[in-house]
């Protein structure tokens, strides 16, 4: 049971390494937003660098252990100056990302302070490790 276990584990996480492959990224070759993913045995949290946007400009979905995050850069009204140097990236975005385990969408806390996302998900008790009483 242990070989079958340690299969799927890595079966799961070299499928994320595929599916990481074609994330869409912005010129520059780097993913947007930029993120982090920490984890323990009770949840997911993942922070994302979303400067100069608020919770309005973003919408956060989950769906078993798909997080996509997408939204929208709006360049600033600047009608009467020409621009001379641009470097900041503008326009619609949308990063999807595979948790390594499935988690309870309803559970989920979104928070934004300081151009930064963060994403409180709950693992699924399904996929928690438990422990299995051996009867003699």
């Amino acid at each position: 049971m242990r070989h079958q276990v340690d299969f799927l584990q890595e079966m799961r996480r070299m499928q994320n390494r595929i599916h990481n492959l074609f994330e869409p990224v912005w010129e520059g070759n780097r993913a947007f937003p930029t993120l982090n993913v920490y984890s323990n045995q009770d949840q997911i949290t993942v922070t994302a660098e979303i400067p100069g946007l608020t919770s309005e400009d973003l919408e956060v979905t989950v769906a078993h252990n798909l997080l996509t995050i997408q939204g929208e850069n709006k360049e600033p009204d600047l009608d009467s100056l020409k621009p001379r140097r641009l470097e900041r990236s503008k326009g619609k975005f949308k990063r999807t990302l595979e948790l390594p385990l499935a988690v309870d969408s309803e559970r989920v806390q979104a928070t934004v302070k300081d151009g930064i996302l963060t994403l409180v998900l709950p693992i699924q008790e399904n996929e928690k490790p438990r422990k299995i009483k051996i009867e003699a």
